[in-house]
């Protein structure tokens, strides 16, 4: 028989990552070019429709990670939160994986990579373990 994720593993989980995502998100967006160089390897200067591009995801980070934060306060009952973030995260790590594998990107996205990998599926895993216990 597998053993359960706690309570409380999934809400120091759910606290880190909050912390990470506000952080990274706000970052960059404070400096989306020097975001771009060191993940994507781009000298570029993000402007136009690409520099949108780039706020509108790192806010949905931001807003993730406020949901985070509110959600580790009883994880048993953001169990949309864990949901969503958890397949969230997988598919971005999914992503970041095909982008270092294909060269679009800098080894610095390894982290990022294995954090977002490894909260995803905690958060996946407890979502079917409290979907398991709250079945008749």
């Amino acid at each position: 028989m597998a053993t359960a994720i706690s309570e409380r593993l999934v809400s120091k989980a759910l606290k880190v990552t909050a912390v990470v995502n506000i952080g990274a998100g706000l970052a960059a967006m404070s400096m989306p070019d020097l975001n771009a160089q060191l993940l994507l390897g781009a000298e570029v200067t993000l402007e136009g429709h690409l520099l949108r591009y780039h706020l509108m995801v790192w806010s949905f980070v931001v807003a993730m990670g406020l949901g985070y934060a509110v959600a580790s306060r009883a994880p048993e009952r953001a169990r949309g939160i864990l949901l969503a973030g958890g397949a969230g995260k997988l598919v971005f790590a999914l992503i970041c994986v095909e982008m270092l594998w294909s060269g679009h990107a800098t080894w610095l996205l390894l982290g990022a990579t294995a954090f977002d990998g490894l909260m995803g599926a905690l958060f996946l895993a407890y979502f079917f373990q409290t979907r398991a216990s709250a079945e008749p």
